[in-house]
């Protein structure tokens, strides 16, 4: 289920409601991703931040990464 959407430049995080449980995050830069992470202990408030901080370059691409748990995203 989409929940929000932000964007900014070349990036875009997605925010989803799993199984109407927890949050989860989708991170994307220049239309591909770079990992989802699950959220199953924070704030709404919490994820969307994530999300902005990921759009506006403040959340790294290895941050992502390391806290990314489906690793096959990044099998080519």
């Amino acid at each position: 289920m989409h929940y929000n959407k932000f964007e900014k430049d070349k990036r875009q995080a997605i925010i989803t409601l799993v199984d109407d449980e927890y949050l989860q995050c989708s991170f994307f830069e220049n239309d591909k991703i770079v990992g989802r992470i699950d959220y199953p202990d924070k704030s709404r408030h919490f994820v969307v931040d994530a999300a902005e901080n990921w759009c506006e370059g403040i959340m790294t691409e290895e941050t992502v990464k390391n806290y990314t748990k489906q690793l096959d995203l990044f099998s080519k």
